[in-house]
């Protein structure tokens, strides 16, 4: 099953968020139903992220929970072997793609119908000039591969 997100989704799990004040509860709140993302996102490989990196890869990744809960309502296991076969299967389809930009590959892995979700996570780390952040190339792949892999384990 092939889940769909839309921009009206990511408007209602950003006001979800709002309301909240992204407070540790909202966070708590959404991660304590996804257990196995929640150690795969505090897991050692992420440490090569700056603070900032990590909160707008953990931000992103809120969001998406936060839409899959609603959509799916009862929420399937997500086993650590599974969470590393999609990131392996990203990495090397990220690998496979070449000298073009970022966002060129992300919407080659991502496919059309996650089109609003790829401008979502590009809007995350740009400011409103349209200038990336301070945020590496490589910290953005790993926010993008973190992405595709958690819809995709939620996507099988």
């Amino acid at each position: 099953m092939k889940i769909k997100i839309t921009h009206e989704d990511i408007d209602n799990s950003l006001e979800y968020f709002e309301e909240r004040q992204f407070s540790d509860s909202s966070e708590k709140e959404i991660l304590s139903n996804f257990p196995e993302i929640w150690s795969y996102l505090t897991s050692s490989q992420f440490k090569v992220l700056s603070d900032d990196e990590y909160m707008i890869l953990t931000f992103d990744i809120l969001v998406i929970l936060k839409i899959l809960n609603d959509k799916l309502g009862d929420i399937q296991d997500i086993t650590p072997d599974k969470i590393e076969l999609f990131e392996t299967k990203n990495w090397d389809n990220l690998e496979k793609l070449g000298n073009i930009s970022l966002e060129e590959k992300m919407d080659k892995i991502f496919g059309k119908e996650y089109s609003e979700l790829t401008d979502f996570i590009i809007s995350s780390y740009t400011d409103e000039e349209g200038d990336d952040e301070i945020i590496s190339l490589p910290a953005r792949e790993i926010i993008f591969v973190t992405a595709k892999t958690i819809i995709d384990c939620f996507n099988e």
